[in-house]
């Protein structure tokens, strides 16, 4: 910060170019591993307060012993959060020019 305010930098050019880039960075992580975590507590909060959802699908094909449904919830889930990493990794690369996609 203090090199960009030394050649000139505006205090909301360095604020946005230089703070807000580095300080992304962990946030989007933890944004992008939470989705793993929403997608495990909607079966809970599915189950408990008696809502519709992927959750719900995922329960009843298991008390029912229902194996493509089960298999197709599974499969849904992990593709979201292959989908949800792969958009992250790609995110990273556009917060910060210096991580490259190699």
């Amino acid at each position: 910060m203090r090199t960009a305010r030394a050649k000139g930098g505006g205090p909301i050019r360095v604020l946005t170019h230089h703070v807000m880039r580095n300080a992304m960075l962990p946030i989007v992580t933890i944004l992008g591993m939470d989705v793993g975590l929403a997608l495990g507590g909607a079966i809970f909060t599915e189950t408990i307060f008696s809502l519709p959802g992927l959750g719900k699908v995922a329960l009843e094909g298991l008390t029912n012993s229902d194996l493509p449904q089960t298999q197709g919830v599974v499969v849904f889930a992990a593709l979201s959060v292959i989908a949800f990493s792969l958009a992250i990794d790609l995110l990273y690369a556009w917060i910060d020019p210096r991580i490259r996609l190699e």
